[in-house]
């Protein structure tokens, strides 16, 4: 389904998380950012990574990243959170999930009103029940 601007804003600002993969680290990283080891592979690639939750934090660590002259590789990832699966579910849109939600109740809102309605009004009760009474003794 297709996302609007506000999918993409709640799946950038709450969902993604950018990586940064470097050899070393440098002197001073801004608040905000988590360094991790990485285990060593074979090949040995990098050797710690930094995960930062906010865009402009990450743009800050990649321009104290070059500024040290540090090597490094970036990876945008869904972070593992519980709300997932709330703010993002699979193939759908949250914002017309909710908007489909919204009119869905308010149907039914308005039905169950009308139902309320039409009980509470005496003449139209005894018509049903007559109606319902002549049925019965008909068959």
């Amino acid at each position: 389904m297709q996302l609007t601007l506000l999918d993409r804003w709640l799946k950038e600002r709450f969902i993604y998380e950018t990586q940064i993969f470097t050899l070393r680290i440098p002197d001073e990283l801004p608040s905000g950012a988590e360094v991790d080891e990485v285990e060593q592979k074979k090949s040995g690639d990098y050797r710690y990574r930094i995960t930062v939750k906010d865009n402009k934090i990450a743009d800050q660590v990649l321009v104290c990243l070059k500024e040290n002259q540090i090597m490094h590789a970036t990876h945008v990832v869904e972070g593992n959170y519980w709300y997932n699966k709330h703010i993002s579910p699979k193939g759908k849109s949250f914002t017309y999930m909710w908007i489909l939600r919204f009119f869905t109740m308010s149907i039914i809102s308005f039905a169950v009103y009308g139902v309320m309605l039409l009980i509470q009004n005496k003449e139209l009760m005894t018509t049903i029940m007559d109606t319902i009474n002549e049925l019965k003794s008909g068959m």
